[in-house]
Parts: structure tokens; sequence; C-alpha cells
């Protein structure tokens, strides 16, 4: 095991590369900590900055207006759809409804009548959903011989009730428990590509020096048995980096576990890591360069985190940046985070998908491997 320990040996010689990383992942994890899982103990109804497209201008829709404008504060937004996600994203306003042309018979139908945008990165915009469900309900309930009632609708409405939240166990359940967990390990992608590219790389790059490979040839060590204890200890590195985020997460927030699923955060970060190594071992099949290594680190990390929604959320994004983000692991990764998944059957494709990636960088890197052993 001498290859092995030599990787070992010298992958602790760059443990600032990976402390750095680590440390400046947990400053950021334990600041954000503070804004997502401190909540009220009581239910409070706050108003929304909403914006609202009317493209019916029909009695039923003025109804629906003037009743969201007793809950909300109205914002003017740009009359145009297209603009929407980047509207809510620069925080113009918490949620956009867009009415369309034709409202009334959808509602009459029992269809969707409405599109709602809303700013994912507010727990409280929610309550625009819930707010839009409570008038629809009542709505259907009122129709009778072709008409609403909407004088009925309004009294109904404006009906006042006292909520307050169930403790359980003393204790009061805490809904951005599942917020912290998924945006601390989808940036847990990020740091995850950029260690491993970056530590794995300078390590190997001392693996693949030209001296040292003709040392190897004329050694008695055979290639399977060298390159065996080389991926061993690559394993090694990788399972460490990965283990100390997920008890990171335990540390910071493990109390909340239990109103999450976490089990479905670690089995995705363990498929996402090992897509990530084969990927690794792919790039340092590709050169031998530090410098080179070190940009692609660069590149990859921050390049798959904005198109894949670790920076920025994924219903934010164009379709055509979605598109060229399914090429990479990172957006599957991201998917299954954003998820609320109840059973491992709901990730399957998305857990399939990085699995696929990683066999085929796995591929493309013996193929690499291989033809380096020609020259």
């Amino acid at each position: 095991m001498i290859v092995y320990k030599y990787f070992i040996k010298i992958a602790l010689r760059n443990k600032w590369a990976i402390l750095s990383y680590t440390i400046v992942f947990f400053i950021l994890s334990i600041i954000n900590g503070y804004n997502s899982t401190g909540r009220e103990t009581s239910f409070i109804e706050t108003k929304l900055n909403i914006g609202i497209i009317d493209n019916n201008n029909s009695q039923l829709s003025n109804s629906l207006k003037d009743y969201l404008r007793e809950k909300n504060h109205i914002v003017d937004v740009v009359q145009d759809e297209e603009s929407i996600k980047e509207q809510i994203f620069l925080e113009v306003a918490d949620a956009i409804i867009v009415i369309p042309e034709d409202f009334e018979k959808k509602v009459i139908n029992k269809e969707k009548a409405v599109e709602v945008y809303r700013d994912d990165r507010k727990i409280e915009s929610m309550q625009i959903e819930t707010q839009l469900n409570k008038f629809f309900i009542f709505l259907n309930a009122t129709y009778k011989e072709g008409k609403f009632d909407l004088d009925g609708i309004n009294t109904a409405l404006n009906e006042k009730i006292h909520v307050e939240l169930i403790k359980d166990g003393g204790k009061v359940r805490n809904y951005g428990a599942n917020e912290w967990f998924r945006s601390y390990f989808n940036f847990t992608g990020y740091v995850i590509i950029a260690t491993y590219i970056a530590v794995m790389g300078l390590v190997m790059s001392d693996f693949t020096d030209l001296n040292i490979e003709n040392r190897r040839k004329i050694s008695s060590k055979r290639f399977l048995k060298f390159n065996r204890e080389m991926y061993f200890g690559q394993l090694t590195l990788a399972s460490i980096i990965t283990l100390i985020f997920i008890l990171g997460s335990i540390v910071l927030k493990g109390k909340y576990i239990r109103e999450v699923n976490f089990g479905m955060y670690v089995i995705n970060t363990i498929v996402f890591s090992f897509s990530i190594l084969c990927l690794t071992f792919l790039v340092n099949n590709i050169t031998r360069n530090k410098y080179v290594i070190n940009s692609i680190s660069t590149v990859l990390s921050l390049g798959t985190s904005f198109i894949s929604g670790v920076m920025v959320p994924q219903q934010f994004l164009s379709k055509k940046v979605l598109t060229i983000a399914k090429f990479f692991p990172t957006y599957y990764f991201v998917r299954i985070n954003d998820m609320q998944a109840s059973s491992f059957l709901d990730i399957r494709y998305e857990i399939f998908m990085e699995i696929l990636f990683a066999i085929a960088f796995l591929f493309m890197g013996l193929y690499f491997s291989k033809t380096a052993q020609k020259v």
C-alpha cells in the first residue's frame, strides 16, 4: 500500500485548500441559519407585494383583484409575461398573478384559473396560493344557474378567525428547516466540485509527473495494482470531504433532522460525490498541468452552480440555460434537493442520471488514460 500511503500524505499537504473551502462554507451556513430557521411562534398573515396582470377585465376578475387588494399590497409590474421571472428575481414583487382571457370559463370548469409566479426564496409567499384557493372554493360553492354570488363571497371571505400553531411535544415546528437544508446541500455541490478537482488534481499531478511515471514502469509494481491503490486513495479522500459536510449539517441543525427528509439529502450527496469523483478522474487524465486543473476547478464549480440552480433557483433560470445545465450532474443534484420527495421512487430518475454521468466520466477517463499509456 505504498502508493495509497503516499497519496494520503500528499493530500494532507494540501489540507489548507480543503480547510479554506470548508471554513468559508460553514461560516455562510451559520449566517444563513439565523435567517431561515427562526420563525414566529404564532401565525401572522403578512401582506405581500403582489402584481396582477388581468387579461380578462370582467366583474369576476375585478372581484378577485378586490379580494387580493385587501390582503396584500398591489405593486405595478410590467404587463409582459416573459419578464415576470426577472421581476420576481429582482424582488419587484413577492408574487405575480396572471388572469387569462378565458378566466370565467376555467373557473366554471374547475380548471386552473390563474397562473401564479411567486418568490420561493420567501416562505411567506406561499400565502398567495392559500388565498387564491380559498377564493375559488367559495366561488365554486356559490355558482348556481350560471351565475356567481359575488356579494355572498365577499361576506364569507371577510369573516375573521383566530389561528394558533399546534405545538408538538412543547416545541413549535420549524417550517424554515427544510429551506435551510435545501440551501445547505445545494451549496455543498459547489464546494464538492471545487475541492475534489482542485485538491485531487494537485495530488494526481505529482503521480503523473514524467519522472515518476518512468520509475513506475521499471518497477515491480504492476499498473493495475498501482491504479487500484491510487483510486482507493481518491475514494478515501472523497469520503472524508463528503462526510465532513454531512456531519456539519447535523452539528449545525441536528435538532431539525426529523422535520426534513434527511436520508434523501445524504443519499443524493453521496451519489453526486461519486459522480464528481469520476469527473475528477477524467480531468486528471486529460491534463497534468496544475494551473489548468485549478482553472477547470474554478470554471466547473462556479459555472455549473450558476446554471444549475445552486446560486440562482432553477425556477428563475431560462429554459435555454436549464437545457445546457442538463448536461451536468449538478442540475439533477439540485432538482432532488428542491423536491418534496416522500420516497426514493420520487427521485429515481435524477439519481439514475447522476450515476449515468459517473459511468460516462469514468469510461472517458479510462479512454484518455489508456491513450496516454501508448504515448
